[in-house]
């Protein structure tokens, strides 16, 4: 029984490494009462943003930040909703 004790610690413990290992989940952001996420099936165009979320705070090319929020949402070169990011806070 030791022995397979030691084993399912050895598991666990592998499958706790290599979590760490994986990318963080997808981000999601709230805009009125509709949750927006980068991995949906049928991306989001960047006017079916505007119209959920409003106009961002500030757009970097296909950067928009939603300072409210604290997301800055990425869009492909199809003006698509790529991904979602936490915006990086003032230290």
């Amino acid at each position: 029984m030791g022995h397979y004790m030691l084993r399912i610690r050895s598991l666990a413990l592998v499958f706790i490494v290599s979590g760490m290992a994986v990318p963080a989940l997808a981000q999601e952001m709230r805009c009125g009462n509709r949750l927006i996420s980068g991995d949906q099936i049928h991306p989001l165009l960047k006017e079916q943003i505007l119209q959920e979320c409003g106009e961002p705070t500030s757009k970097d090319y296909d950067r928009w930040f939603y300072e409210e929020q604290g997301k800055i949402l990425v869009f492909n070169g199809n003006d698509e909703l790529d991904h979602i990011e936490d915006a990086a806070t003032p230290e």
